[in-house]
């Protein structure tokens, strides 16, 4: 291959300005109602009663007032654009509202009402047309269908949900689609503690969506990290680009999702392995790697991971520091360190020996440290003044079980003020629920120190920091532009299409790759036995012929593939007979472009590039072993294209397989840099060629360091 490219950077995006829809100086609900326990009630209650410092304007034409504050007509009556429009009417006349609002000037509505496109086909055309509205006069409507949103700043005070209460003001930022959910996330964040800058559900977002409040909250100095709960990502490139912003910007910041329905669809209708293999779980998994998002399974986990990251400091590497009273957490929370990629701290020798002198003989000076369980907050502090000044401790855990003797607030306190002094993250383990409550709070109001029932979970959510930390320290780099004959493939593309051949037998596809750049197994077509000879003896023995056919997929199936033929006549004979046997199998009609003459390569390690094209993520790599073992083992990576380069070596070391590649007992080291490059030339083929529907080069053989790559076999299929 030759290597012709330039760096190239993903272009300034625009980013929509939403601070009206969670800092509004003024709103207006339509819809605000009398009746306690209706919907517009409850959220003019919340507006009143929560704090807001803005202007409210209830908008019921058959009240004076609710709640002491006087009722107006309608939008117009006010006399002024509000800010933020807030509607709560029945969904008949929900347009007729978001059009009186952005008549009057109002650029920001939020949609509370339900039925929408969730009941049916009229719904969706209700809410296709206030999409239209939105688009005509450049607003921004939040929802239809959901609870709405929550600004904890005391300067601006705003719960505009019909949720129950109000949330303690906090550093976490919360997405939801469902807006059921997020009643039930409130009550359990308030039950762990755990407070919020900003909350919002966006329902079926008709135009605002979550890549826009996931770009608002980024840009909120007072939000640190982001929680998101998703059914569906509606555009996943633009969610990449987005999310990449936010976790690898200039100010990064963690986000943390859960995505609900993770069953594959379609794949079993797919032609090629590429499309088999990539079910919609395996696509949302590649597209958070590669955004840098954490994706949890459960609600436990999101808050885990969203509290650590409460605290903004992160560790600088993977070593970790464990003090406990109590020996089975210390061997439970070794257990979790080594089962999530960290590694237990080796303590220095000043370390030990400040350690050796404080602690009591029967306790432990080792990692993790055990104060034993008649500690009181004095031993504490000793051993934590020791571990968080060790310079090969990267982060600590702090454990506690509550023993007769043990003054759990104290601790606390001592932990708490440990963590204002050190610049390390800290994680706390207050182990139980009633006696340890006073603790945890202590640590969690005044201190804001991510405190776990359970030491897995802290470490579960330690090693979720720390590799957040890595991937924030990890230089970004650019996509590259090799130079290829893209005209040359699109006059391919388009011959084959106009004959009526969308899926590309493998003579086209490999010359389609040879544009490209891509080294190809030398081959030949050939129309007759005769001719089959001559290509034979011209290439050098010995040879493989494959059956060539524009509908001839499968070849192996039919048995259209012979490896190994070192004669003329092995040849000739081979030809007669695999064009008869493959008639016998699919039918005398079939047709039949004669066999392709392939020299045999040196054998190498067999690994599959492919890609398929989503119809919501674009067009998708795939990498993993190649030959028989690609659908049997499953041993693959996914990532959205275009990639950068540093992301098609992180495709390669994903796969379970990676030290077959790097070489084992004694055998060299694959040129896994070839391999890097062919990824990387085939994301520039798959984005400069939306046509292309599926591809899977399969196998192409890997050779030791320095001795490059060849593809042995392609396969294309197109889509008009």
């Amino acid at each position: 291959m030759t290597e012709n490219s330039q760096a190239t950077s993903a272009p300034a995006v625009r980013v929509r300005d939403l601070e009206p829809l969670f800092c509004p100086r003024s709103i207006a609900v339509v819809g605000a109602s009398r009746k306690v326990g209706s919907v517009g009630h409850a959220i003019t209650r919340n507006l009143i009663y929560g704090g807001y410092t803005g202007v409210i304007y209830p908008i019921n034409p058959k009240a004076k007032g609710i709640l002491g504050v006087p009722c107006f007509r309608d939008l117009n009556a006010i006399g002024e654009p509000p800010d933020l429009v807030v509607v709560v009417v029945p969904a008949p006349f929900v347009e007729r509202v978001v059009l009186q609002a952005a008549e009057l000037g109002t650029k920001h509505v939020l949609v509370i009402s339900a039925g929408f496109k969730e009941v049916g086909e009229e719904g969706i055309e209700r809410e296709n047309r206030i999409r239209a509205i939105a688009a005509e006069y450049d607003l921004s409507i939040l929802g239809p269908n959901c609870l709405g949103v929550i600004n904890t700043d005391p300067e601006v005070g705003m719960n505009a949900t019909f949720g129950r209460d109000m949330p303690p003001h906090g550093t976490l930022g919360l997405i939801s689609q469902s807006g059921a959910l997020c009643a039930a996330l409130l009550d359990y964040a308030k039950g762990r503690g755990i407070g919020f800058s900003r909350f919002v559900s966006f329902g079926n977002k008709c135009d605002v969506d979550e890549v826009d409040l996931l770009r608002s909250l980024a840009a909120d100095p007072k939000t640190r990290a982001i929680m998101v709960y998703v059914e569906e990502i509606g555009n996943g490139p633009r969610f990449l680009e987005a999310a990449h912003r936010i976790t690898h910007g200039d100010n990064p910041k963690p986000i943390v999702l859960i995505k609900s329905g993770r069953t594959a669809e379609g794949a079993a209708a797919a032609a090629s392995h590429t499309g088999s293999l990539a079910g919609s779980d395996e696509l949302y998994n590649a597209l958070m790697t590669q955004a840098g998002v954490f994706r949890v399974e459960t609600v436990s986990q999101l808050f885990d991971l969203a509290e650590i990251f409460t605290d903004p400091t992160l560790p600088t590497n993977r070593r970790v520091g464990i003090i406990t009273n109590a020996g089975g957490p210390g061997i439970m929370a070794t257990d979790a360190c080594i089962r999530h990629g960290m590694e237990l701290a080796k303590f220095r020798d000043y370390t030990k020996k400040s350690l050796q002198f404080q602690m009591p003989e029967v306790g432990s000076i080792k990692n993790p440290v055990d104060v034993i369980g008649d500690a009181r907050h004095d031993r504490y502090r000793a051993a934590l003044d020791a571990v968080t000044a060790d310079d090969g401790v990267d982060s600590v855990l702090v454990i506690v079980t509550p023993q007769t003797m043990t003054d759990v607030h104290q601790i606390a306190e001592v932990i708490g003020e440990s963590k204002e002094f050190c610049n390390k993250p800290m994680a706390a383990c207050l182990m139980g629920l009633v006696d340890v409550s006073s603790g945890v709070q202590l640590l969690q109001q005044r201190y804001e120190v991510p405190t776990f029932a359970f030491p897995e979970n802290a470490m579960r959510a330690l090693a979720a920091k720390t590799r957040f930390g890595a991937w924030v320290r990890t230089k970004v780099r650019g996509y590259r532009e090799f130079e290829t004959d893209r005209q040359a493939v699109e006059e391919l593309f388009d011959e084959e299409l106009a004959a009526g051949r969308p899926k590309l037998i493998e003579l086209k596809a490999l010359e389609a790759l040879q544009r490209y750049g891509f080294d190809t197994v030398p081959y030949k077509l050939a129309a007759t036995a005769d001719e089959a000879v001559a290509a034979a003896t011209e290439m050098g023995y010995p040879v493989v012929m494959k059956i060539a056919g524009p509908k001839i997929l499968h070849k192996t199936d039919v048995g259209g593939v012979k490896l190994n033929l070192g004669d003329e006549d092995s040849v000739r004979t081979t030809y007669n007979t695999m064009t008869a046997t493959v008639r016998e199998r699919m039918g005398n009609d079939v047709e039949i472009w004669g066999v392709l003459i392939q020299k045999m390569l040196d054998p190498g390690k067999e690994v599959i590039l492919g890609v398929t094209r989503d119809e919501r993520f674009g067009p998708v790599l795939m990498f993993g072993l190649g030959g028989i073992y690609t659908e049997t083992l499953k041993d693959v990576s996914f990532r959205l294209a275009p990639i950068r380069e540093n992301v098609a070596e992180e495709m390669i070391h994903d796969i379970r397989a990676i030290k077959l590649l790097q070489g084992v007992r004694g055998e060299p080291p694959s040129d896994l840099a070839a391999v890097a490059e062919c990824l990387l030339r085939l994301s520039q083929l798959v984005t400069e060629h939306p046509r292309i529907s599926e591809l899977d080069i399969n196998p192409l053989l890997v050779y030791p360091r320095g001795k490059g790559v060849m593809v042995a076999d392609a396969r294309i299929i197109l889509q008009d």
